[in-house]
């Protein structure tokens, strides 16, 4: 009996009401008296929710005063990329290298992107052409990238592949422009 009831109970709430009857029994089990129906229960099935949750990702936003002394360092050199100091700091901490070794490269090789040997190439990356500033950036900070996974996270480590001819002086000269940007 009360497996019937229950699933005349799930049925009926398919419709938002369930009617219950009342049934007396004896203690055989057997059936005495079937009531009428005493009621009805409205079943709420819509769940209103006033106020959605987002789930939002933070922003990320690059450290500003690395992105500072980048721009305060190229200013000061009269370079084109300084305006390009927060995307500087972003590659960096995207693709995990030291934030100021890409800046301090286009220093040695181009004078900060004044003297470039290729349009938007201030690194003396290989013989490429970038279409931009921010493009050079990237790609530069990615390849450089593959150095550090290497273990070489050091100028002086990176040259021997970079700048082979006169690796120990670039490296160096690399160091002494990352030492004065973090000033």
């Amino acid at each position: 009996i009360s497996g019937m009831l229950f699933t005349g109970f799930i049925l009926n709430t398919l419709s938002n009401k369930a009617t219950f009857e009342l049934v007396q029994a004896n203690q055989g089990g057997e059936i005495t008296a079937v009531l009428p129906a005493v009621s009805e229960l409205a079943l709420e099935t819509d769940i209103n929710i006033s106020e959605t949750i987002e789930e939002q990702t933070p922003k990320y936003v690059p450290n500003p005063d690395q992105v500072g002394r980048i721009r305060a360092y190229l200013t000061g050199r009269r370079s084109p990329l300084a305006q390009y100091a927060e995307e500087f700091v972003t590659a960096a901490d995207h693709y995990g290298i030291d934030y100021r070794l890409v800046a301090s490269i286009s220093i040695i090789e181009s004078s900060g992107g004044l003297y470039n040997f290729r349009p938007h190439n201030a690194w003396g990356w290989g013989k490429v052409s970038f279409g931009n500033w921010e493009e050079g950036i990237w790609t530069v900070t990615k390849g450089l990238s593959i150095y550090y996974s290497k273990g070489l996270t050091t100028p002086k480590l990176i040259s021997r592949y970079y700048c082979p001819p006169s690796a120990e002086s670039w490296a160096m000269k690399v160091q002494f422009v990352m030492n004065e940007i973090a000033k």
